[in-house]
């Protein structure tokens, strides 16, 4: 970070999680131009939320076809941006954020992008203007307010309060350094959650938004027992959130397909594996009652010679 951040020291115990950097386009991309690209689409976006609103509370038929035109250009607008991103960053993935700010996201946690770093750092909404498409913003750990454009903000959704309970373990963020640890909750109060670090046995309140599911719990919800379900059920961490924005939305349908995907693959392996018992079962009850085909079966008029001859 600057100078200015680098003067505050961080606390000397490890970091529970490595660092979650920024993988930053080929040297061969002309950066400038794709963080144009990303601005140019927040603006038409941003646009598009204007006329949307406007098309709700206008009554006049005349007013509300031209508007209706008006979005229509915005639409084929945005697609051609995107477009335009994809091909200046040589892949689909979004490199920065490509979801417009609201009012609503003040005081909300985020991931901001730092230049200088190549790094998104979890920091606090402060200001945002909905106009420009600009926040105030700042990195947890660190007094300094930076201003920033919409791309390179990334709010993150309010956590589910039902999934953080008193004596569970979860990772929280660590007000000194910004960064998540595992910690267990000792306690919930109107200040909010009273968290004991395990790295350092240190103890600090924190807000619901510093909160995610622990590491163990996350891979735990993983290996779910797919042979034991008779339809596929999307866990709770993947359900869709009010809260979500596109990008969210659009990760966790990813996981849920990957897990569906691997749901039939285990009902498919499942089924092969009891029709195989199955036959196994059936082949050992036949090896019972009929002679090994692989011998030659004695003929009864030889047993009857064998027997005149005693």
């Amino acid at each position: 970070m600057s100078e200015a951040y680098k003067k505050q020291k961080i606390d000397s115990f490890d970091y529970y999680d490595p660092p979650e950097n920024y993988q930053p386009p080929v040297q061969q991309l002309d950066q400038s131009k794709v963080i144009e690209a990303y601005k140019t689409l927040i603006m038409l976006k941003n646009h598009m939320f204007k006329v949307n609103l406007l098309l709700s509370h206008e009554e006049e038929s005349s007013t509300i076809a031209e508007l209706k035109n008006i979005k229509d250009e915005l639409l084929l607008a945005k697609e051609a941006q995107e477009k335009e991103i994809a091909s200046l960053q040589k892949t689909q993935d979004n490199l920065f954020s490509v979801n417009r700010l609201n009012g609503e996201d003040i005081d909300k946690l985020a991931k901001a992008y730092h230049e200088q770093d190549r790094k998104w750092y979890n920091a606090k909404l402060i200001q945002i203007d909905t106009e420009e498409q600009e926040a105030d913003i700042q990195f947890i750990g660190y007094q300094e307010v930076v201003k920033m454009h919409a791309i390179f903000i990334k709010v993150q959704p309010i956590p589910d309060s039902k999934l953080f309970t008193v004596g569970q373990q979860c990772e929280a963020i660590y007000s000194s350094d910004g960064r998540y640890y595992l910690g267990t909750i000792e306690k919930v109060t109107e200040e909010g959650y009273h968290i004991r670090f395990k790295k350092n046995s240190n103890r600090e309140i924190v807000p619901l938004i510093y909160l995610r599911e622990a590491k163990k719990q996350l891979n735990d919800s993983k290996k779910m027992n797919f042979e034991e379900m008779d339809e596929f059920q999307v866990p709770d961490n993947l359900k869709y959130l009010p809260t979500d924005n596109e990008q969210q939305r659009q990760a966790k349908k990813k996981k849920i397909k990957a897990m569906k995907q691997t749901f039939k693959l285990s009902k498919i392996t499942k089924y092969a594996q009891e029709k195989q018992s199955s036959w196994q079962s059936f082949s050992q009850k036949i090896s019972t009652i009929k002679p090994d085909l692989g011998q030659k079966a004695e003929s009864i008029y030889r047993q009857k010679c064998d027997q005149l001859k005693e």
